[in-house]
C-alpha cells in the first residue's frame, strides 16, 4: 500500500483496527517514518480509498502534486490514495478513518480536491474530540454501536467540511447533516411529551417536508423518538437503584399516558414494564 524508506534506527508500529459500518478505523502508534504512494504502486495495487488522519500526538509534513502540507497534534489531514504523495512523521499516534471512494464521493463529490488538506484548531476540534471519545469504549462495543459510531463520525466530518466552506456537499450529505442534528435534538428533548414532528422541524429550522425527505429511508421521526423513549425507560426499570414508580419513569421519558406506554413497551420487549422490572430484580437477587 505504501513505499517506505528503511528506518535509520529502531522502528516499531502498532495498529488496532475497528470496523464502524462503512468506515475502517485504524489506531496507530508508530516511530518516525517516511512513506508514500508512487504512481507505479497506485497502478499495481488499484487501491483508491480516501483516508482522513486524526493526529493525537506527534508532527507530520509531506508533499502532494498540488503542494506541501504540515501539521501536528490535534490536526486532521485528508489523503487520496489514488494520487501520488510522500509523507513523513515523528513518533506519533494517529487515527486513520478509511472510506471507500464511492461512499465518501457520494457525499462530497469533489473529495479528490482535498488531497493534503489539513485542518487545525477549532476547525478540527469536533472530529478530534469525537475520535478520542470513541477510543475509550470501542474495544467493547457491539456491532450495532460501532455502526452508529461510524454514522456519527461521518456526520461530524461533513459538518466540519461544511463549516470551513472548503467543499460543496451533495444533497445526500446535507440530509445526513440534518439527520445528525435532528438525532441530537431528540436525544436532548425526548423527555418532553409535546416533542412531535412539527416541533422538531421548528427546532431544526427546516420545513416538515424537508424533515420527512431527510428521513425517508428510515423508520420515521416519530418512531425514532418512541424508540429512544422506550429504551431509556427500559434502562431505568432495569436499574435496581431506581425506586420510582413505573408511571413516574414513563412520565420522565416523555409518555404522558400509561396505556400508550404499556402498549409500546410490550411491542418492543414482548412483556409489560412490570414484568421487565421484576425480571432484573430476580436476576440481582439470585446473583
Amino acid at each position: 500500500m505504501f513505499h517506505t524508506d528503511k528506518p535509520s534506527g529502531e522502528f516499531h508500529s502498532h495498529t488496532q483496527s475497528y470496523k464502524l459500518g462503512n468506515i475502517i478505523m485504524n489506531d496507530t502508534r508508530m516511530t518516525g517514518q517516511t512513506y508514500g504512494r508512487t504512481a507505479q504502486l497506485i497502478r499495481s495495487d488499484g487501491f483508491d480509498g480516501v483516508m482522513i488522519s486524526v493526529y493525537l500526538s506527534g508532527r507530520f509534513h509531506g508533499e502532494t502534486a498540488v503542494g506541501s502540507y504540515k501539521g501536528g497534534r490535534g490536526a486532521v489531514m485528508f489523503k487520496d490514495s489514488s494520487a501520488p504523495s510522500i509523507h513523513s512523521s515523528s513518533n506519533a499516534r494517529f487515527i486513520n478513518l478509511m472510506f471507500n471512494r464511492e461512499d465518501i464521493q457520494r457525499l462530497v463529490p469533489s473529495i479528490d480536491r482535498l488531497q493534503g488538506f489539513v485542518m487545525t484548531g477549532k476547525d478540527a476540534a469536533p472530529l478530534v474530540q469525537q475520535v478520542a471519545k470513541y477510543l475509550t469504549h470501542l474495544p467493547n462495543a457491539a456491532d450495532e454501536s460501532a455502526a452508529k459510531a461510524g454514522e456519527e463520525l461521518t456526520g461530524t466530518i461533513l459538518s466540519v467540511l461544511n463549516s470551513t466552506g472548503e467543499m460543496s456537499l451533495s444533497e445526500e450529505a446535507h440530509f445526513s447533516l440534518l439527520q445528525t442534528e435532528v438525532r441530537w435534538i431528540i436525544q436532548q428533548r425526548y423527555r418532553e411529551a409535546d416533542l412531535d414532528v412539527a416541533r422538531i422541524a421548528a427546532l431544526a429550522r427546516v420545513s416538515r417536508a424537508t424533515l420527512y425527505r431527510a428521513f425517508a429511508d428510515e423508520v420515521g421521526i416519530s418512531a425514532y423518538v418512541t424508540r429512544i423513549r422506550v429504551q431509556m425507560a427500559a434502562t431505568a426499570l432495569a436499574d435496581p437503584q431506581d425506586k420510582r414508580l413505573i408511571s413516574e419513569i414513563a412520565l420522565s421519558v416523555g409518555f404522558d399516558q400509561m396505556s400508550n406506554f404499556n402498549r409500546v413497551f410490550r411491542r418492543f420487549f414482548n412483556c409489560t414494564p412490570r414484568d421487565w422490572r421484576a425480571r432484573f430484580r430476580q436476576v440481582r437477587a439470585s446473583a
